[in-house]
């Protein structure tokens, strides 16, 4: 690992502070790093210091010139910068700056002796993580298309009128619900809005999806977990009001009545989490969950 990307939580003058600090690493043992035009003024203090070694990209192109990325902030920063894998893999080291922190897997104290280790050459522990492709189609013309790593959500407007949506599974009809909205979530994302929505907890290597429905009008909707090589279509067949698509928190689209929202598994590649060097799975669930 010579190249070293940097993505900072927005003005957080923790997280660029403690970025400068492992830049001023990284460069000791001979990488070059990069850092996000929307960082420009820290990396402009990394710059001052090592002229030669420091480069300026656009988020969209880091995956492609870099070979490790060290995001400091919290899950939605890291949510970013795993969106944009599209092209090309490289492992994500996530150091939390923030407060819950499942992506982010590292505590800011482990940052800097986690990253020695790494670029002395010890190999990370890597969990991979699959990433959707959601594709939102109109009378069959694609409007929106975007990549997922946690969930799909379709949900109501601020008017407390529930909607109905239709779902299919591989072509076949599989349930027709009326709720608030509905969750299609990765093993990955199980532990944020789909927990909330009454999910199950999906360790994040399974293969699987969940189909939460938010608020169902009947009781026995209950949430469903199959196969992540499943092709999910969820038509809305009813929209009293407002109507909203989300793709991770970051994405959102306003729906018709009739829209159809396509749902299929990434193929070319996982997203590369780079795990805690002190912590597993579990012990993550301890900390964030307070199990036991």
């Amino acid at each position: 690992m010579k190249r070293i990307g940097f993505v900072i939580k927005h003005q957080h003058p923790e997280a660029s502070q403690a970025a400068i600090a492992l830049a001023e690493i990284a460069v000791q043992e001979g990488c070059q790093v990069f850092f996000c035009t929307e960082s420009r003024e820290t990396s402009r203090r990394v710059t001052k210091l090592f002229p030669k070694k420091t480069r300026i990209v656009k988020k969209e192109r880091l995956s492609e010139v870099t070979d490790l990325i060290v995001v400091l902030g919290g899950d939605g920063t890291y949510l970013s910068v795993a969106r944009m894998m599209k092209k090309r893999s490289v492992p994500v080291m996530g150091i939390n700056m923030g407060t819950l922190g499942f992506l982010t897997e590292i505590k800011r104290s482990e940052g800097a002796e986690a990253l020695r280790a790494l670029l002395h050459g010890k190999k990370p522990t890597i969990s991979k993580r699959a990433l959707l492709e959601v594709t939102l189609k109109r009378k069959g013309r694609t409007i929106f298309q975007g990549p997922v790593v946690n969930d799909v959500v379709i949900s109501k407007g601020a008017i407390a009128r529930i909607i109905g949506i239709q779902i299919s599974i591989n072509g076949r009809l599989s349930n027709q619900i009326r709720a608030d909205g509905i969750i299609v979530s990765t093993p990955t994302g199980s532990t944020a809005y789909s927990l909330a929505a009454g999910g199950p907890i999906i360790e994040p290597t399974l293969p699987a999806l969940v189909i939460a429905p938010i608020c169902p009008h009947s009781l026995t909707q209950r949430p469903m977990v199959i196969s992540d090589e499943h092709h999910i279509e969820l038509c809305l067949s009813q929209r009293p009001g407002h109507v909203t698509l989300t793709l991770d928190g970051q994405d959102a689209v306003d729906m018709t009545e009739g829209d159809v929202v396509s749902i299929r598994k990434f193929k070319r590649h996982a997203l590369q989490v780079v795990a805690s060097p002190t912590r597993d799975y579990y012990a993550l669930l301890r900390e964030k969950l307070k199990f036991g």
